[in-house]
């Protein structure tokens, strides 16, 4: 568990280096934030953790806060959320690293392959490392940012649908639904053609037959309806891992009072906590879920598990270099995070 006071000096500190003030200001009768986000109705990653958190926050408040909702894309595409959040026409946005790579490069790192499997070590591990590194002043605040809580789905298998597939060696020549970067390199690496498509958007692609199918989060088929396209999924390959935060306007964030601020972070916290177990459970349960929906399951064994790490072992080389080649901590940003990966295992 992060350590709350802990957490909140990290913030304190960050705002003194860009000339923000903590100081709280005076509290209103009310104050309405307002929250967006593009997962679909029904989202486990909503009701577990979003409704958790927003009804957490306006308790640890006493109703001094009240949020208003934007769920499934009302104000706007995944793509668009990172611009919303920053001129502040929302005031705390979903803002995924893997989907603004270029202007949240440091955070990357999360996604490199087989670093860890747990939703409740990663989870807890980044956040540290985010507010402990680089990341959180080249990425977040030096974009007028500020993380407030943020989980990892559980890691991302392959789903496809109208091919044969037997295991890994069949993913060459694959059109794959996929997120640019780490993740689009590695299947690269094993042969198949990476297509960059929002997760809101991956249904249709799959039906229309514009992807042969996914690679993504297992616990995340069912609330995207992708039981629905899918016959065959391969399970064990475990090759990345997104994470969904949730941040706030860095202006927005200053005018707050300190026990606002406090709840938001305390808030999520626990929000994080409780969606990284319920995302654990889920994993075990899924394979039978998905036998008993008729899907063909695959799973890889020990010795074709070690043989694809081998294969994308190389992701991680290419990022540290990439990031050491623009001046940024790559190596040192792996480094921390592995290190608090650690802790929790």
């Amino acid at each position: 568990m992060l350590n709350l006071q802990k957490y909140m000096r990290s913030l304190a500190s960050a705002a003194v280096l860009t000339g923000g003030l903590l100081i709280p200001g005076v509290a209103t009768a009310e104050i309405t934030l307002k929250v967006a986000d593009t997962f679909p109705p029904g989202h486990y990653i909503v009701k577990e953790g979003v409704e958790f958190w927003i009804q957490r926050v306006e308790e640890l408040t006493d109703g001094e806060v009240k949020i208003q909702y934007f769920g499934a894309g009302q104000m706007g595409k995944l793509r668009d959320m990172f611009s919303l959040t920053q001129r502040g026409v929302v005031d705390i946005g979903y803002v995924p690293p893997a989907f603004n790579g270029g202007t949240m490069p440091l955070s990357a790192v999360h996604s490199l392959p087989s670093l860890f499997s747990s939703s409740s070590v990663g989870s807890p591990a980044f956040l540290e490392t985010i507010n402990e590194t680089a990341i959180l002043q080249n990425d977040y605040l030096d974009n007028g940012l500020r993380p407030v809580w943020g989980i990892m789905t559980s890691t991302y298998n392959l789903f496809t649908r109208g091919v044969e597939v037997n295991g890994v060696e069949d993913m060459k020549g694959l059109k794959l639904k996929a997120v640019a970067g780490n993740m689009s390199q590695a299947i690269e690496l094993l042969g198949g053609s990476p297509v960059d498509i929002p997760s809101p958007e991956t249904y249709q692609s799959i039906r229309t037959g514009t992807v042969d199918g996914a690679i993504f989060p297992a616990t995340s088929i069912y609330s995207y309806k992708l039981n629905e396209v899918v016959d065959t999924a391969v399970l064990g390959i475990d090759m990345f891992v997104y994470y969904a935060p949730f941040v706030i306007n860095e202006e927005k964030w200053q005018s707050l009072p300190t026990n606002v601020q406090e709840a938001l972070v305390q808030a999520g916290q626990e929000a994080m906590e409780r969606v990284a177990a319920y995302t654990d459970a889920k994993v075990v349960e899924l394979e039978q879920t998905l036998v008993d929906d008729g899907i063909k399951v695959i799973k890889l064994t020990p010795e074709q598990q070690v043989e694809l790490r081998a294969t994308i072992s190389v992701v991680a080389e290419n990022w540290v270099a990439e990031m050491e080649s623009r001046d940024l901590p790559g190596s040192e940003v792996l480094a921390a995070f592995k290190a608090n990966i650690a802790k929790r295992k």
